[in-house]
């Protein structure tokens, strides 16, 4: 009898956890009723990395100016749409300032967020009743990072945020450092289809790709191939089922491909990328419910 009661409680806590908290259906909606009066969308931009963990760096240019140039690009034109409500995580003061105090004066909310999510995940992965699909493996964030990204997760949950888009470029480990890697193009990565964000996060993602393909190419990584990219370890687009909102990171290019490295094409890059992934996000709520 306890072994069946046990069952029953487990299987209810995941029917729970992994309940759908983000449909293209919801959002859209959601954007209906904001052009009729209604609450705006909320939409979080993070620019990937900060100065304490600046993330790669390419023959000086390090990723977290690149992120923070292309976030402000991003933030900007989506609020350009008064029914999105769109905040900067970063800017060039650092984090925003309800992040900075909500990092500062619930650390340890965030690390038992953090265990109890992990905790549940290794679970329902030990019962089989989600299996473990890594297909690219990531490199770890250091501690502090990862207490902000499960920060980040935490505060757009209570704060209820419709989308939250982490922007990034990417990289790939190589002997000489000097030299560019064998990769470009872009790659956009999105939570599992198991997790409960993952059917609004995979919409809004098709119809950015869509437009950045006009413009670039997917990346040539070959577990980059099919973008966008299912993930279950990323905790910005929601790892261990974090985050209820939409949410993906986009990889815009590999950090050492000239288009970013030459002074001619860098500001005309970091423009184009902006514009599609704003006409990509309008793209996607323009279409009728």
């Amino acid at each position: 009898m306890k072994i069946a009661l046990l069952a029953s409680v487990i299987a209810l806590l995941a029917s729970v956890f992994f309940v759908d908290s983000s449909t293209p259906e919801h959002l859209r909606a959601r954007y209906a009723e904001a052009g009729k009066g209604g609450t705006p969308l909320k939409i979080l931009v993070v620019p990937g990395h900060d100065n304490d963990a600046s993330g790669t760096e390419y023959r000086g240019m390090r990723e977290a100016d690149l992120t923070l140039a292309l976030g402000k690009q991003v933030a900007t034109l989506i609020a350009k749409d008064p029914r999105f409500a769109v905040k900067l995580a970063r800017t060039d003061s650092g984090y925003d300032s309800e992040l900075v105090t909500y990092f500062k004066d619930h650390r340890s909310d965030i690390i038992t967020f953090q265990k109890s999510q992990r905790g549940m995940m290794k679970q329902y992965l030990s019962t089989g009743q989600v299996a473990s699909n890594v297909i690219v493996n990531h490199n770890t964030a250091p501690s502090e990072v990862a207490v902000r990204l499960w920060g980040i997760n935490k505060w757009a949950n209570e704060n209820q945020y419709d989308l939250v888009i982490h922007i990034h470029f990417n990289d790939v480990p190589r002997a000489d450092r000097s030299k560019p890697g064998a990769y470009t193009g872009f790659a956009i990565y999105i939570p599992e289809h198991q997790f409960s964000n993952a059917k609004g996060s995979k919409a809004v993602a098709a119809a950015i790709e869509a437009e950045l393909e006009k413009s670039y190419s997917p990346s040539t990584h070959p577990k980059e191939a099919s973008t966008p990219v299912e993930d279950q370890e990323l905790i910005a687009i929601g790892s261990n089922n974090s985050l209820d909102g939409a949410g993906m990171l986009i990889e815009y290019a590999y950090i050492y491909e000239p288009l970013l490295q030459q002074d001619s094409t860098r500001a005309g890059a970091l423009s184009t990328m902006a514009e599609k992934t704003y006409r990509g996000v309008e793209d996607f709520f323009a279409t009728p419910i």
